[in-house]
């Protein structure tokens, strides 16, 4: 390891918000060096397991073309994109949130969430039709209301890829296989580098500022039982196995405050198979052929072992619900489930499902017994049932067709079950981030336990905490690494 003496700003971490810190710090003229605890060949933490899109204000399609230069005259026609204010998308953090978010920092992920991805693109990031949330209405496809219409091209990969090359070609050091292991403070308190761990042992590095933004803790067995609670150590995380909380220890140790939904975490249904491979092992990234991810509940329904619902299907749509809905596995006999489909919405599905090893049915008779599963003709006739034919369907709203004298219900989006072939796709508890982490400012500065900043240390991604509880919104974690990446760099080279 070179004993970096002379450089401004640390950034620890090399994920979304941590090349966006070195972007910003670059940009305000301070020399950075980005610590990778990752060798190269794994580097970027959860970047390159992510779908690449995010939430961003926007006045609707006009403005969505700004963001797309290379989009054709008939693919621009062929879209419906309602706006997406300020206004709907803070309240609707504050509705999946249940009012717990912090209101300055998610007022300024969300002003700010539009000229930060004007700004990347300055910086050099492209960015491609993310058409995930989006349903055809004939010739055109319709995004739902706070709908994800952006992601970096390539997606989570190719924005990895893409900060990597745009860091690199300015000048921006990143040493890999590198971790940092305690933060260096002055008798008064200050923050001037960080002691790092390479193979060749600890080395002190000295600095002006430090930017921690090394993720969460979900890839930490015994702080996962520690505080998610019995049962987290068994699961699969779906990102990287770098994110250890090692930043979240580091700020801790020197004062400062937690904050956030430590109990709480970002947790999916995955495929089945994908959620028993042992940890420490990669599994594939979203948006590849073989997508672990299953979380197209909104066009059919699921079940347990036992052949019994347990969750409301169509309580939301799928970006604000997932994220809640994976730890509701845990409970159920296995820790496991099937989502169930017939043959009006397979063609809906993600292509993943369509990958791994779904059971197929040419009646719901003989998909009970594939999946020996007695309780399940019984639990699909009463949901039949009690669909409310009446009111019409629509996917691209919040329609209100629910069903009736049913437990749990589905309050959008019910539909018989009734059409083969039937598709059964087993699903257990995947692992994204924890929402657990260190108090911040606007400005990204950490606050030490009795509300005060921490003088030279900065935080932004998944290690802040006090935005997400309970639940997210779709793309905003995205969103949350840019726009804190920005501001804690450009704070921390001032």
């Amino acid at each position: 390891m070179k004993d970096t003496l002379d450089c401004d700003v640390i950034v620890v971490g090399a994920g979304g918000a941590a090349l966006a810190a070195a972007l910003s710090a670059h940009g305000e003229g301070a020399r950075v060096l980005v610590l990778e605890k990752a060798p190269q060949e794994m580097r970027g933490g959860n970047c390159r397991f992510i779908g690449g899109g995010t939430q961003f204000w926007h006045k609707g399609l006009s403005e969505i073309l700004q963001f797309l230069p290379d989009l054709t005259e008939e693919e621009a026609q062929s879209m419906i994109v309602p706006e997406n204010s300020a206004d709907a998308w803070y309240n609707k953090i504050m509705e999946v949130t249940e009012e717990r978010a912090d209101p300055k920092l998610a007022e300024v992920l969300v002003t700010e969430s539009n000229p930060t991805l004007r700004w990347l693109m300055d910086q050099g990031l492209r960015l491609e039709l993310d058409a995930d949330q989006a349903v055809r209405e004939g010739a055109k496809l319709r995004w739902k209301p706070q709908g994800v219409v952006v992601r970096a091209r390539g997606g989570g990969r190719g924005l990895s890829d893409s900060l990597f090359a745009i860091a690199e070609k300015k000048g921006v050091e990143i040493l890999y296989a590198t971790k940092a292991v305690k933060l260096l403070c002055d008798s008064r308190g200050r923050v001037g580098g960080v002691t790092a761990q390479d193979k060749d042992g600890f080395r002190d590095i000295k600095s002006k500022a430090v930017v921690l933004a090394c993720g969460g803790f979900e890839s930490n067995r015994e702080w996962r039982a520690r505080y998610l609670g019995p049962g987290w150590d068994l699961v699969r995380p779906k990102g990287t196995r770098f994110n250890t909380g090692d930043g979240l220890r580091m700020a801790l140790e020197i004062g400062a405050q937690p904050a956030g939904h430590w109990s709480g975490c970002n947790a999916l249904a995955i495929d089945y198979q994908v959620s028993r491979v042992p940890e420490g092992e990669d599994i594939a990234g979203s948006h590849t052929a073989d997508d672990p991810k299953r979380i197209d509940y909104n066009y059919g329904v699921q079940v347990n072992a036992n052949g019994v619902r347990f969750l409301d299907e169509g309580a939301d749509f799928r970006t604000f619900i997932y994220a809640k809905y994976g730890a509701l596995l845990l409970p159920q006999p296995g820790a496991m489930a099937w989502q169930i489909f017939d043959a009006r919405v397979i063609h809906l599905l993600e292509e993943g499902y369509r990958k791994g090893s779904p059971v197929m049915a040419n009646s719901i008779k003989e998909l009970a017994e594939k999946l020996d599963m007695p309780a399940l003709t019984n639990t699909l006739n009463e949901f039949n049932a009690a669909v409310q034919e009446n009111v019409p369907m629509n996917y691209a709203i919040r329609d209100g067709r629910g069903t009736v004298g049913i437990t749990p219900p589905k309050s959008n989006w019910a539909q018989k079950i009734d059409e083969p072939p039937f598709l059964a796709c087993a699903v257990g508890c995947g692992l994204n981030f924890t929402f657990g982490g260190i108090k911040i400012n606007t400005r990204a500065q950490v606050l030490d336990t009795e509300g005060d900043a921490i003088p030279g240390l900065y935080a932004a991604g998944e290690l802040v905490g006090g935005i997400w509880h309970k639940s997210w919104t779709g793309g905003g974690g995205v969103a949350l690494n840019y726009v804190f990446g920005r501001i804690a760099g450009a704070n921390a080279a001032a």
